[in-house]
């Protein structure tokens, strides 16, 4: 097996060299094309649930030949995470919080929204997303070393460079953000194992660098949502008709702070749960129900003004709700994110809005009503606890309980911003 940070062995199974994640996702979606049964929808982006009498009735989507509504007595949120809410991410383009975002409107409980988890080691170049160096590098030996090239996370945790990753990526930022750089010299574990890192050899050379000769460049960059929609043991969530599984459900197996490859894992089980679980339904027919009004987007005349927003709340959000955290700034960021909210709202229904416009809009709402979430969570928790770390509460709190919530807890009287509203079937 391979060593990870705070395992208690060396039990990690590694798949294409550290392209695990990459391999079962390939594997996965040969299945999908294999299989007769299944019609895959590649030129269309989601856009709400539709919602009656408070039972998830089907979704909302534009495809290239205008929108549609895939009316559905079943349906799965297998949407990935948040990463891309951030400005600093391992994720995917794609990670944009969707999921998130469309079970919060369709009024789904959630849970654990605060808790993101950072990685330690993303390469720090000039690259979205940030390119991530494997935990197995320093579960091989390779070593964290400040500015003057001395090793720091030995006099920082017993554990060293395997450290719960909050505790290396804490160690890390704190250091980058008194203006000293961080480095990885991956030289003891590519000396361990020649062939063992082929991906990252590949990152590394992109960006002119050779970890054969220094040791690279690092940064913290967010890579895990811990929280999300609350789901049981089958993946059901709180709303009828609805069920969610992978990075977009919070089963609770992760606690505040996953370890290393656990979410693979959590994928594999919680998918075939869910598989049993709607295969195993004999759900009523839907009633009859009428088309959603397509909702207004910012269409392409509003694109440079909806970029613009788009960057500027994942700055906010890395800035005020990142690795570190304290109320002004969690304050501060909850004052901007919904100012921007009301922006973005003002771009809707500005010019035409194909495919491409649509999910650019889409998007960016996904975007900024997740990074709310999330800041809403991180100001409830007056405590710190794995990848939640406030300096104003810089100790855990026995008491504290887990925080479930909905959309309505965060919009309150007030009333939803930027499109909160679920789409509503009559």
């Amino acid at each position: 097996g391979v060593s990870a940070a705070a395992h208690g062995g060396a039990r990690g199974v590694r798949a294409g060299g550290q392209a695990t994640g990459a391999t079962l996702v390939a594997a996965l979606a040969e299945r999908v094309r294999a299989t007769p049964s299944i019609r895959v929808e590649s030129n269309a982006f989601a856009v709400d649930l539709a919602v009656r009498h408070g039972r998830v009735c089907g979704v909302l989507a534009c495809h290239s030949e205008g929108w549609v509504f895939h009316r559905a007595p079943r349906v799965v949120l297998a949407t990935g995470g948040v990463g891309g809410a951030y400005a600093r991410t391992t994720n995917p383009p794609e990670a944009t919080g969707d999921g998130l975002a469309l079970a919060a409107r369709a009024g789904a409980l959630l849970a654990d929204v605060e808790f993101v988890q950072f990685h330690p080691t993303a390469l720090a170049v000039d690259a979205d997303p940030a390119p991530l160096l494997t935990e197995a590098l320093r579960g091989a030996g390779a070593l964290l070393l400040d500015r003057r090239g001395v090793r720091f996370m030995a006099a920082e945790h017993p554990l060293a460079e395997l450290a719960p990753r909050d505790v290396v990526a804490r160690a890390i930022g704190a250091r980058i953000a008194a203006g000293e750089p961080v480095r990885l010299d991956m030289r003891p574990a590519l000396a361990a194992r020649p062939d063992g890192f082929p991906t990252v050899l590949a990152l590394c050379a992109a960006h002119g660098l050779d970890p054969w000769r220094e040791p690279v460049p690092v940064a913290p960059a967010a890579h895990y949502h811990m929280g999300g929609v609350v789901t049981d043991p089958a993946g059901r969530t709180s709303l009828d008709g609805l069920w969610a599984c992978g990075e977009v459900a919070c089963t609770g197996v992760h606690g505040a702070n996953r370890l290393a490859s656990n979410s693979l894992l959590e994928a594999l089980v919680f998918g075939a749960r869910v598989a049993r679980d709607v295969a195993g339904r004999d759900l009523p027919p839907l009633p009859p129900v009428a088309l959603p009004d397509a909702p207004a987007v910012a269409g392409e005349i509003g694109a440079g003004l909806l970029d613009a927003i788009t960057d500027e709340s994942r700055r906010t959000l890395y800035q005020g709700a990142g690795l570190v955290r304290d109320g002004v700034g969690l304050l501060a960021a909850r004052r901007k994110l919904d100012r921007l909210a009301v922006a973005l709202d003002a771009l809707c229904g500005v010019g035409p809005a194909d495919l491409a416009a649509v999910r650019r809009w889409g998007e960016a709402r996904n975007r900024l009503l997740a990074g709310r979430l999330i800041v809403h969570a991180a100001l409830a928790r007056s405590e710190s606890r794995g990848a939640h770390f406030r300096t104003d509460f810089p100790q855990e709190d026995p008491a504290a309980q887990r925080h479930r919530f909905t959309l309505t807890d965060l919009t309150g009287a007030a009333g939803p911003l930027s499109g909160d509203a679920a789409c509503s079937i009559l």
